[in-house]
């Protein structure tokens, strides 16, 4: 099975990579919604970090445990589907199989980090019983604890990387294969991986995958935050917002953004130099021309135009702009006269 994918730092219009990629007739478009399963804390990432290269008694048990605990965050609910609702019961089923196929016995047993996951107020009743309890009955046995975890699992798992990576690789197809349609080639998928520490997130794949790494000009990215979007999600304050760009960024200088499997475009490109930008997209996704057969009914430049040059719109935003235009002048785009 081959993936499409793009990554985003936030704002960036990668959303417009989707929708291009899907006016092909042999891509199936599995929705706009961002799957970030295997990138997000407690994701795949951090458990191969701490059941592979940092083993430990207690920390590969529990980061198993946390992976449930996202799988079933994920899994949604009354109030939203969430995976379920692309998925379905598939979501659960294969992520279950793949937690059992990562662990390699299990027993009753809990640790402290199983009360801490319930909170300080179980942590500290717990805490305040056992206290009880050694000033009273169990004054000669200062050792014993009170267990009131009889039913808790403790899991334990070190595969090694190469049974990681099978067990991992077969779990992503699995849940993929289940919706792909049988007369497609392609799945184009949200934000699969982030933009940085892309060698490390492209092992987890058994067929071919590219990502297409989105970035925008940052002086759009701030104001449709602040002033359109209002989320909150991204510093409001003109200099600590230039100190997080360039933050999110910095991986550019080591990082190589060009490869088989990795490209850089600009959102601006898609639109003032739709040709151009499209046709190398084309044939670097190796693409057939014959099968763009939806052309511009997803992405259309001619309307993602009016979502450029933004800050234009907001005057009030002179003085910030300023200081972006001053502090971040080597991402600023150059847009045609």
């Amino acid at each position: 099975m081959r993936f499409i994918t793009c990554s985003s730092y936030y704002g960036t219009g990668s959303s417009a990579i989707t929708d291009f990629v899907s006016e092909f007739d042999n891509v199936f478009d599995f929705t706009n919604e961002e799957f970030r399963f295997i990138q997000d804390p407690d994701g795949i990432s951090d458990l191969e970090f701490n059941l592979v290269e940092c083993f430990n008694r207690h920390n590969s048990g529990h980061a198993l445990k946390r992976y449930k605990k996202l799988v079933d965050f994920y899994s949604g609910n009354m109030f939203g589907s969430k995976y379920t609702g692309f998925f379905g019961d598939k979501w659960k089923e294969a992520s279950y199989e793949y937690i059992d196929a990562l662990t390699d016995f299990s027993y009753a047993g809990w640790w402290m980090y199983d009360l801490y996951d319930r909170g300080n107020w179980f942590y500290f009743k717990k805490r305040i019983v056992n206290k009880l309890l050694h000033m009273t009955i169990w004054k000669n046995n200062p050792d014993r604890q009170l267990n009131t975890m009889k039913n808790e699992i403790t899991y334990c798992s070190h595969p090694t990387e190469e049974k990681f990576l099978k067990a991992t690789r077969n779990y992503i197809d699995s849940l993929f294969e289940s919706v792909k349609p049988n007369d497609k080639d392609i799945v184009m998928v949200d934000q699969l991986l982030p933009p940085n520490n892309l060698e490390r997130y492209l092992r987890y794949f058994n067929g071919n995958i590219q990502t297409v790494v989105v970035d925008r000009d940052p002086r759009d990215v701030f104001v449709l935050d602040k002033y359109v979007w209002k989320s909150g999600l991204i510093p409001h304050e003109a200099e600590v917002f230039c100190d997080w760009y360039e933050y999110t960024r910095a991986h550019r200088k080591t990082e190589n953004m060009y490869t088989t499997q990795v490209h850089f475009v600009q959102f601006e490109d898609l639109i003032y130099r739709y040709d151009e930008t499209t046709f190398d997209l084309i044939k670097w996704l190796g693409l057939e021309v014959k099968s763009h057969k939806k052309s511009k009914q997803f992405f259309n430049p001619e309307i993602s135009i009016k979502n450029t040059q933004v800050w234009r719109k907001f005057p009030e935003s002179k003085g910030e702009i300023q200081i972006i235009e001053k502090k971040l002048s080597s991402y600023l785009y150059n847009f045609p006269s």
